[in-house]
């Protein structure tokens, strides 16, 4: 029996590109402190078992030779089908029968009825490139980083009904930080490895909301569908705003970032507003509104529509009197903890 293999991947949040990453746009990602791990280690019984933190419960399953899986009790339904798809990925019928734990647990948290809810900073992407490190390495299977990398990207479109850039699975699988990439640099495997500006300074919070991530990418496509003549002029202005922020960045002037952040937002508006995709929710709405009011910038981070948004300042006096504000409102708005303060 091969050694147990434990893999620890990183949660994400998007600077800024999402969705104009869709249309070839730059997109500046950064890794978060909350950190998925991957346990893979050999049993004696006759059949795989699979764990979850999201459930207390086993999962005994067994595979057929086309890779598909059979659970032989109870189903663990969306919990346990990036499991699938990662043996379908990876072409997988081991000999050997395999105790799989994925702990998530960082990636929820537990509103006010005891519901967990997603964070909204890439569990499904972190699982997908777990899932594939953890049992490449186990099995020892003989795959280049870009073909580890691939698969990954692989699972995880199949769990999102192939939509979506990649972005979070690059992200997680490189783990360097932030990085800046597009929607080619998974199959190029090429991306730049970016500096966080000294003097700026970001919060992420979560609105203990949940979101459909692939339906609001549906969302975004069938906008630039219905309303391609008044859509396609404000997506041409996205990108030109991102590859500003890509120049802005790389020059770390910390004005010149959050101006071209602010005109990103209200582009990214306008579209929202369009096609009624429902990236902007009431609740980051108002917190917007709150954020103007200390002179911080807030935006949804990633898809929107629930999930999680940065808070970004130059000033870190500024930025916590408006967290106080927001504690003292009780929305139910958190901060995610972060060893790190940029």
């Amino acid at each position: 029996m091969n050694s147990p293999v434990q893999i620890s991947v990183p949660g994400k949040i998007i600077v800024s590109g999402e969705y104009a990453v869709l249309n070839g746009a730059f997109a500046i990602v950064s890794t978060i402190d909350q950190k998925l791990k991957v346990s893979i280690k050999s049993t004696a019984h006759d059949h795989h078992i699979y764990t979850t933190s999201l459930v207390k419960e086993r999962f005994p399953f067994l595979h057929d030779n086309d890779s598909n899986i059979h659970w032989l009790a109870s189903d663990p339904g969306a919990h346990g089908s990036l499991v699938q798809h990662a043996f379908k990925a990876l072409e997988l019928m081991p000999e050997e029968k395999l105790y799989i734990t994925i702990d998530s647990s960082e990636f929820f948290i537990s509103n006010k009825k005891n519901k967990k809810i997603k964070l909204g900073i890439g569990s499904s992407a972190a699982v997908s490139v777990g899932l594939i490190k953890a049992l490449s390495r186990h099995l020892k299977l003989p795959l280049s980083p870009e073909i580890l990398l691939e698969k990954s990207n692989l699972a995880h479109r199949m769990f999102q009904n192939n939509l979506g850039s990649g972005i979070d699975v690059l992200c997680s699988f490189a783990d360097q930080g932030v990085i800046e990439c597009t929607k080619d640099s998974i199959n190029d495997f090429s991306w730049t490895q970016l500096n966080w500006p000294k003097g700026l300074y970001i919060k992420i919070l979560t609105t203990c909301e949940d979101a459909i991530t692939h339906q609001l990418i549906g969302n975004y496509y069938k906008t630039q569908k219905n309303f391609s003549e008044k859509c396609s002029p404000m997506i041409q202005e996205l990108l030109s705003i991102t590859s500003q922020l890509s120049t802005a960045w790389k020059s770390q002037s910390i004005n010149a970032i959050l101006d071209l952040l602010v005109a990103y937002d209200a582009q990214l508006k306008k579209i929202d507003h369009l096609g009624s995709i429902g990236i902007y929710t009431t609740t980051h709405k108002n917190i917007q509104r709150v954020a103007e009011e200390f002179n911080v910038f807030y935006k949804p981070s990633g898809a929107g529509g629930g999930d999680i948004g940065i808070a970004l300042s130059s000033s870190p006096e500024s930025l916590n009197r408006f967290l106080d504000q927001i504690d003292r409102l009780n929305w139910n708005i958190r901060c995610l903890p972060s060893k790190d303060d940029y």
